[in-house]
């Protein structure tokens, strides 16, 4: 019984946080903490970048304080407009995966 109540860091990190996607290269990552903060408190904000030319991949993860803000997010800001682009909100858990399956 005493397991069910030990939650692994990472596992729980992951349901606080958002994947979001078709970011557009100039944006940064000020500019997008100011968009997720409207749902509610941002705890961090990342763009991914490439290793070889240090330029944005146009993707990144936003981490809110609980699963229910993430869940929040991903219904009010998925297909938001930013910079002419429709930003893609989705669950930051499946797209760990998908990166880790390649």
């Amino acid at each position: 019984m005493a397991g069910l109540s030990v939650r692994d860091p990472a596992v729980d990190r992951s349901l606080r946080s958002v994947f979001v996607g078709n970011i557009p290269y100039e944006a940064t990552e000020e500019q997008l903490k100011d968009i997720f903060s409207e749902v509610g408190p941002v705890v961090s904000f990342r763009l991914v970048y490439d290793r070889e030319t240090g330029k944005p991949k146009g993707y990144g993860f936003c981490e809110y304080q609980d699963q229910e803000t993430a869940l929040s997010a991903m219904r009010n800001l998925n297909g938001r407009e930013f910079s002419g682009r429709a930003l893609r909100v989705d669950n930051a858990a499946s797209e760990k995966n998908k990166e880790e399956l390649k």
